[in-house]
């Protein structure tokens, strides 16, 4: 009885993703898996959301969820997408 009180609070105080809410370049190319070099190439084309303080640039945890998610494509049912191009 006792337990399904437990897990439901330890859900809570858990995210999926264990990460601070302020990152830095270095946590974001792990956890992007994209190389640190290729974050700042972003941050020039204005292509990532980041915070600058003073010259150290930092990342917005739900901000770069955020991006991602738009970043994403979604898969359509099979047949949806191709039934609606053969329409006029």
């Amino acid at each position: 009885m006792g337990q399904h009180q437990q897990t439901s609070s330890t859900l809570e105080q858990t995210s999926p993703i264990e990460l601070p809410e302020i990152l830095t370049a270095k946590e974001l190319e792990a956890f992007l898996r994209i190389d640190v070099k290729t974050i700042y190439g972003y941050v020039q084309r204005g292509l990532i959301p980041y915070i600058r303080i003073q010259s150290n640039l930092r990342f917005r945890k739900q901000e770069v969820l955020d991006w991602i998610a738009s970043q994403s494509y979604s898969l359509h049912a099979p047949g949806n997408g191709h039934s609606k191009n053969h329409r006029s």
